[in-house]
This record gives C-alpha cells, sequence and structure tokens, in this order.
C-alpha cells in the first residue's frame, strides 16, 4: 500500500533520528496527535513501523525496499557530491531533480542549507525532504503512477506535465558512464523522463558516484555535450575526463 506524503516523511524523519515520541513527531509535522496516531497505524499496519511503549521506531526488516538500499549504498560518496553540488545552487534558483538516491542526499542539503528554491520532480521521496523543512521551498510534483518500489511517479502525464517548466537546472544522475556514448541507464522511463528534460534546461548537473565508472549501461541517455557540470566523489577515469574537457564540461568535486 502507497503511502502519503505525510508518512514518506515520517518514514524519512524516523530515519534520520531512529526512533520518536507521536507528541515530537505531531509537534515536527505541526499536526495533531491524532493525526500523527493514523499515520502511525497505517504504517504499522503495513508492517514499515513498530510501536512501543512511549513511541515509534522503523522495522527495518519489514522496509527493505530497493530504494532503501541504495539510500545506504556509498552514502559517504553520496553525501559528499551532494555538498558540492549543493554549493553550486543559490537561494531562489528553479531546479528539476530526478528520482535517484544522489537527488535524496542533495535534497537533504538543499532543504535546510537554501531558501527559496522551486523544484519540480517526478520522486515522493525527494519531494518529501525538501518540504520537511517547512513552506520554505516550493516543491511541484506531476501526476501519474506512483511506482512502489522508488516511488517515482510514472507515465507518459508525467512527462508531459514536466515538459511545461523550463528550469534553469536540471540535476540527474545516470546507471553507468561510457567514455564514448556519454550517460547510460538501465530503465526505459527514468531515460526518456532524462530525455524530455535535458533541452529544457538552461544547465544539466550529472551526480555521478565513482562506482558507475566501473559500469555498462543498457540505454543511451545523452552524450557528455549535453551535460554542463559533472559532480563526482573522484576523478574520472583519464579517457572520460578527456572527453568532459572537450565537451567543455565543468567538473566539480
Amino acid at each position: 500500500m502507497s503511502q502519503t506524503l505525510r508518512q514518506q516523511q515520517i518514514i524519512g524523519w524516523l530515519r534520520e533520528i531512529q526512533a520518536s515520541t507521536v507528541l515530537d513527531l505531531a509537534d515536527h509535522f505541526r499536526v495533531s496527535d491524532e493525526t500523527i496516531r493514523r499515520d502511525l497505524k497505517s504504517l504499522a499496519a503495513n508492517g514499515i513501523v513498530e510501536r512501543f511503549h512511549g513511541g515509534v521506531r522503523l522495522n527495518e526488516v519489514g522496509w527493505e525496499a530497493p530504494f532503501e538500499r541504495r539510500l545506504q549504498e556509498r552514502a559517504v560518496a553520496k553525501r559528499s557530491i551532494a555538498i558540492a553540488a549543493a554549493s553550486l545552487i543559490q537561494d531562489e534558483a528553479t531546479i528539476l531533480l530526478d528520482n535517484s538516491s544522489s537527488s535524496c542526499f542533495l535534497a537533504r542539503e538543499l532543504a535546510t542549507k537554501r531558501r527559496g528554491l522551486t523544484a519540480i520532480t517526478f520522486s515522493v521521496e525527494v519531494a518529501g525532504i525538501l518540504t520537511s523543512a517547512g513552506p520554505q521551498h516550493r516543491v511541484i510534483l506531476p501526476g501519474g503512477e506512483l511506482r512502489a518500489d522508488d516511488r517515482t511517479i510514472v507515465g507518459a502525464s508525467a512527462i508531459d506535465f514536466a515538459s511545461q517548466f523550463a528550469p534553469e537546472l536540471f540535476v540527474m544522475s545516470v546507471g553507468a558512464a561510457s567514455l564514448v556514448r556519454g550517460c547510460m541507464d538501465f530503465d526505459m522511463f527514468e531515460t526518456e523522463f532524462k530525455r524530455a528534460m535535458i533541452p529544457l534546461a538552461d544547465r544539466v548537473m550529472l551526480l555521478l558516484d565513482s562506482s558507475k565508472y566501473a559500469k555498462h549501461g543498457l540505454i543511451h541517455v545523452c552524450g557528455w555535450q549535453s551535460v554542463h557540470i559533472f559532480v563526482s566523489d573522484a576523478a574520472p577515469p583519464e579517457g572520460i575526463g578527456c572527453a568532459l574537457d572537450q565537451a567543455e564540461v565543468v567538473i566539480a568535486s
């Protein structure tokens, strides 16, 4: 069963602090105790949280979706990438964030360290992180089907909705990096929406943890010439580094 946006935020908050009381959750999300109790009852019924006397915590056994594992993998690298990327984004910027785990780490940096952002995203997880800081950011989600395993809004209608915007920056990650072909991925929908968003943005920022250098993608997303800013936790291999230089891509780390 899919969760509401606030329930997604509760999960994210519990992941950060491990456990909480009902009163603290109600105060954090600025809702009544009864509202939080209803949210927790639904989450507990689906095995996502565990109630105990005086509080609640995540049921890690019941909440081990593939996307959760991705958030835990190479967390140190993704956090360093997020810090570097956030330093390049100004207050009140208009940005489009993809549904990657790297964008989740970036959203955590931006949520409290920037003000007045307008963010368009296909990811309910990213939206929840940004709105957890309160009303200081404007967050826009498209309509469509919610994919359960990574809480991404998918479908042609989602792409059509997002295509009406012209953000200053499109932030994306991909599954693999190819010397010759550039950005590669594995999921057809993600490839389609990235291809659709790239021409709409003034600039494209690629977040790529260094483990992607050793992977071989299935579907071509774009060439290096479509990327303006490249952010990684390690210098790219020599060949890819030369290709980025030739495409006049700014390399940040």
